[in-house]
């Protein structure tokens, strides 16, 4: 009887050790930092070569596609902050001039190479004040 409580034990105590470390295992993926680019100005040192997530504004005529429409480069405007960026991929339906992108990528030589763009469009997602059942304190 004890000899097969003790294996009890250990098999339990083996399945725990597996769910800790597949838990583990799938949380120990760096988080990406979300950085300005006055900040990526200040010190490029510290962040070249590493994976970065910034967010601003296209500045107005700065796109120019790829022969192929597979990369396009662009300046991202965050108040009087530039950054020229290269992006590689299919670009969203909404990129266009002055449209706020979110970008994930790498700092090198000056450049910040994105490898993922995703483009925000708040005036989709705004709700008309005069539509019936935006007031919250009316029943329409």
């Amino acid at each position: 009887m004890k000899s097969q409580r003790s294996k009890f034990v250990i098999l339990i105590a083996a399945v725990a050790l597996i769910v800790f470390g597949w838990l583990t295992i799938g949380t120990e993926e760096e988080e990406v930092p979300y950085v300005s680019i006055a900040e990526l100005h200040e010190n490029p040192n510290r962040w070249e070569q590493r994976r970065l997530r910034l967010g601003g504004l296209v500045e107005a005529g700065s796109i120019v596609y790829s022969a192929d429409k597979l990369s396009v480069d662009f300046v991202m405007v965050q108040g009087d902050d530039v950054l020229p960026v290269h992006y590689s991929g299919l670009t969203p339906d909404l990129f266009q001039d002055s449209v706020e992108v979110i970008i994930e990528g790498e700092f090198r030589d000056d450049v910040f190479a994105a490898d993922n763009l995703m483009t925000k469009c708040a005036s989709r997602y705004e709700v008309d004040a005069g539509a019936p059942g935006t007031d919250p304190g009316t029943n329409n």
